[in-house]
């Protein structure tokens, strides 16, 4: 087949890639890939979940390198994107059901119920997919966003051979008219600015001894804290927007015999097998994800599907379901998770350790600006566990090559393996106490399980 181009790129470690050239072509595209584990190359079918797959490999560029992109910003932008992708498919699948109506304040206005004869669904999603990535990746490095365009001309023009031009141009504009509706919606959620400004000039953090407390030597960002306001974004689901029973099952203590000295020394001593080269060390560095040099953690959890998908395609429309269902699950889960952690602005381990414990402590990980109570890491894993396992089953094994440069990729029995490692990290990190990893995942699995709620499939 005639090549359309060929991007020779410099340095890729997207999907535990080491740098090499990729090949494109029209429609079925050869991706030169190589793991670490010498996987063979994969050839891209776009009239299956190839499609979404290919989109998601770039989108995670994007994440890494677009500045401002917080966790809390990549779960936004990755829910509205694909509920983009999603609802610009419906015309041809009739076994599909549409948001409006289900998910907060969303209407879908009924001229969007479109005439299907010569709908290209691959199309739809493909302009659909690009129409949103261009509005929330504003920032971007030109050089992405390049690759992004330069793919959805690629796939256009394969989709865009022996169609009549009122086709193509009917479901191209379907696709963009889908991504403009949802943009309009993501406005109105009270947080269009945070990309911009990922800190309140005008917060200030309560003042006492059990309080978190921004420490510029140990904090990962030199800023205020981070997203003070995010538990009051609107949230998919309305029951995620409920005020939720979880909270720390301890009281602020220092002395020794009290529950919080005993986590609080827990962290100190677990940190003490944390040495480089340890299996501790390197969980603790495998699910870093921290902004700003990784995808964040909403990355990696699309990175496990994406590679799921990736070794086994399924349908445009299944793999439309499960993304936009991940996302809105880990979306929720961070607005929980923030709406708990400003109202209890509990100290992290660093603050408490080295006041009370050993001054000289040093953590793994540094410091999140923002407070402790609960494992924000915790809740969007735990959301990916349980919305995965509920469309792919318990006994979904996998190997995750997202993060290749922190040593071998690691291979799990289930997607709940998975987050109780991504858990467990934040206490080797030195950043989080065990209560607040498992309230963590209390949160994310109460935001999974009210996601899975919604109705994709027609009955």
């Amino acid at each position: 087949m005639k090549k359309a181009f060929l991007l020779i790129f410099a340095a890729i470690h997207t999907y535990g890639q080491v740098p090499q050239r990729r090949e494109f072509q029209e429609g079925n595209t050869t991706e030169l890939i190589v793991y670490e584990k010498a996987l063979p190359s994969k050839k891209y079918d776009f009239k299956t979940s190839d499609l979404q797959v290919k989109w998601h490999v770039l989108v995670m560029d994007l994440l890494e390198q677009t500045p401002g992109y917080t966790p809390l910003v990549a779960a936004r932008s990755m829910a509205y994107i694909n509920l983009a992708a999603y609802q610009s498919i419906l015309p041809a699948f009739r076994n599909l059901n549409s948001m409006s109506g289900q998910i907060q304040d969303f209407k879908v206005p009924a001229e969007y119920a479109i005439d299907t004869s010569d709908f290209i669904p691959e199309l739809s999603l493909n302009n659909a997919i690009f129409a949103t990535i261009d509005k929330f990746f504003l920032a971007a490095p030109y050089v992405y966003m390049e690759r992004v365009l330069a793919h959805k001309d690629s796939v256009d023009a394969y989709f865009s051979r022996n169609k009549s031009k009122l086709a193509v141009m009917k479901s191209k504009n379907y696709g963009i008219s889908v991504a403009e509706l949802v943009l309009r919606y993501a406005d109105k959620d009270g947080a269009k600015e945070s990309t911009y400004r990922s800190y309140d000039i005008n917060y200030k953090l309560p003042k006492c001894e059990s309080c978190f407390e921004i420490n510029r030597s140990a904090d990962l960002e030199n800023t205020g804290p981070l997203h003070p306001g995010w538990g009051k974004v609107r949230t998919f689901l309305p029951e995620n927007q409920q005020e939720t029973t979880i909270k720390p099952d301890f009281e602020f203590s220092i002395y020794k015999d009290s529950k919080f000295y005993k986590q609080a020394l827990e962290v100190y001593t677990v940190s003490k097998e944390v040495t480089p080269g340890s299996e501790k060390h390197r969980i603790a560095n495998f699910w870093d994800d921290a902004a700003t040099y990784t995808y964040t953690p909403v990355g990696h959890s699309l990175s496990i599907l994406t590679q799921i998908f990736r070794n086994k395609p399924t349908t445009i429309d299944s793999a439309a379901a499960v993304y936009a269902n991940l996302c809105f699950a880990m979306h929720d889960a961070f607005v929980i998770t923030w709406g708990l952690k400003y109202k209890y602005n509990l100290i992290r381990p660093i603050a408490y350790i080295r006041k009370y414990i050993d001054s000289a402590w040093e953590t793994t990980l540094l410091t999140p600006p923002f407070p402790e109570f609960p494992s924000g890491h915790s809740a969007q894993s735990a959301a990916m566990a349980t919305v995965l396992t509920k469309y792919l089953g318990d006994s979904t094994g996998f190997t995750d090559y997202s993060k290749y440069w922190t040593g071998a990729p690691k291979t799990f029995k289930n997607f709940w393996e998975s987050a109780n490692e991504t858990s467990i990290s934040r206490l080797y990190g030195g950043i989080h106490y065990r209560e607040g990893l498992d309230k963590g995942q209390l949160a994310g699995k109460l935001a999974g399980e009210n996601a899975l709620k919604l109705k994709f499939f027609g009955e």
